[in-house]
């Protein structure tokens, strides 16, 4: 619980995360795991020696503007986590997303012979670590985890029409059995990797953070405990590589004019749809469909 108490006690606004990688790469020294840092700032660890890893990530930076002394973490009554801001007198965030991915990743470096780990920079103002990411890092993953999800039920499977993961891969890790549901997800590393081109599964899963990007963030330390129970279980349950080859479903979305080239689409068949939907105007043709026109 100190390790988890000292992340939340550790400024770290998406650009200026020293602190965090300087805390990181303590607890990493402290443990023996080796570590390496690119150019971008990302960390990656990684311990024991394997033909094949788990891998789990998390990002570094919150979005909240605060310098290190002048708040603090509080466990309330054994079952929360709130912040107080000692300057200001009042409640404030904690940077639980993804502080509570960081700690996870920890526990387990901690917990298993063989692990790795990658600390994304700057996820917050748009993936720009894991954008950078140095993929030949997973080529040895069995799968990549992310806890950066709020509430303690989702397991994200797929964002912007990305599929993340296989059917055998969920099959595998029987997410039912911890409280977990497949659903759709924002933006985030994981997403990031699989634009990338990464070859294995990946999922984001809720751990334990509420009301995140706001002054009243809090972590239910039972939700938080339950992921880490979920992660536990696929590393110690699933010892093969899932392959997964990232593949993009089309979809149409409500704004320009129901698409997004980042969506599934290119910019090939945007210009197209706009040809074909000026020719409708026209009158030259009729009846164009969005859902069709590819």
């Amino acid at each position: 619980m100190e390790r988890l108490i000292a992340l939340y006690n550790t400024a770290s606004p998406s650009g200026n995360e020293k602190s965090m990688m300087r805390l990181i790469r303590t607890e990493l020294e402290r443990m023996g795991v080796r570590f390496t840092r690119d150019k971008t700032g990302n960390i990656y660890a990684t311990k024991g020696n394997a033909k094949t890893y788990p891998c789990i990530i998390a990002h570094t930076d919150e979005v909240h503007h605060r310098k290190s002394g002048t708040y603090s973490a509080h466990i309330v009554d054994g079952s929360f986590v709130v912040g107080y801001d000692q300057r200001k007198k009042r409640i404030t965030g904690i940077g639980a997303d993804d502080k509570n991915g960081i700690w996870i990743c920890l526990k387990c470096l901690e917990d298993f012979k063989v692990m790795k780990c990658a600390f994304f920079v700057r996820e917050e103002t748009g993936c720009i670590g894991s954008n950078s990411a140095d993929m030949a890092f997973f080529t040895d993953c069995r799968f990549v985890l992310q806890c950066d999800r709020k509430g303690n039920g989702d397991l994200v499977t797929r964002v912007a029409g990305q599929e993340l993961c296989s059917d055998k891969f969920l099959a595998g890790i029987t997410p039912e059995k911890y409280g977990y549901e497949v659903t759709t997800g924002k933006h985030t590393d994981v997403y990031a990797l699989k634009r990338k081109g990464l070859s294995v599964s990946c999922v984001n899963i809720s751990c334990g953070y509420y009301e995140p990007h706001t002054n009243h963030e809090y972590t239910v330390l039972d939700d938080l405990y339950k992921c880490y129970r979920f992660v536990r279980h696929i590393i110690r349950h699933h010892k093969e590589t899932s392959r997964h080859k990232p593949a993009t479903e089309r979809r149409p979305v409500p704004e320009y004019y129901g698409l997004y080239p980042w969506n599934g689409y290119t910019r090939e068949d945007f210009a197209r749809y706009r040809r074909a939907l000026r020719t409708d105007m026209d009158g030259k043709a009729k009846g164009t469909d969005k859902k069709s026109f590819i």
